[in-house]
């Protein structure tokens, strides 16, 4: 299981940041991805693996007026 915002999920294990964004529909490019504490850098997103009782926290920024 993995933690994503709080909340578990499962069927994540052994994918990459990417691949998890891409099957959730997330904004890649306007999201800021914690894994345990530490800040992914968008980088790093195709090469991190997603473990077994990760904590994830997803970011995401919407602009406005």
């Amino acid at each position: 299981m993995v933690m994503v915002n709080g909340e578990q999920e499962s069927g994540m294990v052994g994918q990459t940041i990417t691949e998890f964004l891409k099957q959730r529909e997330a904004p890649i490019e306007n999201i800021v991805v914690e894994q345990n504490g530490k800040i992914v850098h968008r980088s790093e997103f195709d090469t991190t693996k997603i473990a077994d009782n990760d904590k994830l926290e997803l970011i995401s920024f919407v602009g406005g007026g």
